[in-house]
């Protein structure tokens, strides 16, 4: 049929995209133009598995274009994924011949020591200055670090989302972009699960004294003038916190050494004191403290929204590999009070 790749990608995202939301249709079509870089002049029916593994060979020994980073294994196995999407689309609909796809069970061929996106959580430091900096974003960060909302979670919640009594939060709705700037609040979680939060006591009591200081009587956290969050506010509003607790951690250090620190606004700038971290990073931050705290596998993926268990558990897999150390004190007891296990040091050895 003769059908070029980038003929047959356009007409899968123009049919994949409809009624989507904002964010959904952008990381489509971002894919498609990573696929259509590689593929898009090709002949459909003449691509073949290996065409496959030398376009995941190359952008594995390239950066990509987009960032001038290597590719994530994450966005290599999406790449993929959306690639078999596409011509499982052209099979079904008749666009190209009855071949096969040839980007079936390809994402084995990716290679192990891809780079991973690590979820970070924040350090000490960090979390400190969340604590103890007053800022409008203060109360986002601290939903976020005490209860895991996600960031939509968090431009959607109301006052009467939150139970005093009960000390919960219940979670039933979430913001997502309608376009380049605006949000729209959608009924249930990203995952369509509504769950309920328990608030910590300290959180608990900052929320109470806030609930009669902020202006807004809906959003917990809105703009100045009420309205829900924008994109460019909270991007605006984010940067001046991060900017804010720079500052504050800059002017301690200084204080600390019986230095006179910079203003603020100073022309010369404020040096970078502490790594900028994102509202997922508090989120993962929250998910970390339940495994530090204990809680089961299952208690965290229902307070996380989690699509499954799976994803909890590469998380608590990753977390075990990273805190929990082997215990050899009794292996070196018994090793030093046994006599057969003595070394014997022999003279002459070359």
């Amino acid at each position: 049929m003769n059908r070029k790749f980038e003929d047959v990608s356009n007409i899968w995202l123009e049919n994949e995209c409809y009624s989507k939301d904002y964010t959904y249709k952008k990381e489509l079509k971002s894919a498609v133009k990573h696929l259509n870089r590689y593929f898009g002049e090709m002949i459909c029916d003449n691509i073949k598995g290996l065409n496959v593994e030398n376009f995941i060979r190359y952008n594995y020994e390239h950066n990509n274009p987009n960032t001038d980073k290597p590719f994530s294994k994450r966005l290599l196995k999406d790449l993929v994924s959306v690639g078999f999407r596409i011509f499982e689309f052209a099979l079904d609909n008749e666009l190209i011949g009855n071949v096969r796809n040839p980007f079936t069970g390809k994402k084995k061929k990716i290679p192990k020591d891809t780079p991973v996106n690590e979820r970070k959580p924040i350090d000490d430091t960090q979390k400190e200055l969340i604590l103890s900096v007053a800022h409008r974003s203060q109360i986002a960060a601290l939903i976020m670090l005490y209860c895991g909302l996600r960031k939509g979670e968090i431009i959607a919640l109301e006052w009467a989302d939150i139970d005093f009594k009960e000390k919960i939060i219940s979670v039933t709705k979430s913001a997502v972009r309608k376009d380049s700037n605006h949000y729209k609040i959608t009924p249930h979680t990203k995952n369509g699960k509504d769950r309920y939060i328990p608030i910590p006591d300290n959180l608990l009591s900052f929320l109470k004294i806030l609930k009669y200081n902020i202006k807004s009587e809906k959003y917990v956290y809105p703009q100045k003038n009420g309205d829900i969050q924008s994109v460019t506010s909270w991007s605006k509003t984010w940067n001046s916190y991060i900017t804010h607790l720079n500052y504050r951690y800059y002017y301690n250090t200084c204080k600390s050494y019986g230095q006179i620190p910079k203003a603020f606004n100073a022309p010369s700038g404020i040096p970078k004191m502490i790594e900028r971290f994102t509202a997922h990073q508090l989120r993962h931050t929250y998910c970390t403290m339940l495994y530090m705290a204990g809680v089961d596998m299952l208690t965290t993926s229902k307070l996380m929204g989690h699509s499954s268990v799976q994803i909890t558990l590469e998380i608590y897999t990753h977390l075990d590999e990273k805190y929990k150390k082997l215990n050899i004190s009794k292996f070196n007891e018994y090793i030093r009070t046994d006599r057969s296990n003595n070394i014997v040091f022999l003279n002459n050895v070359i």
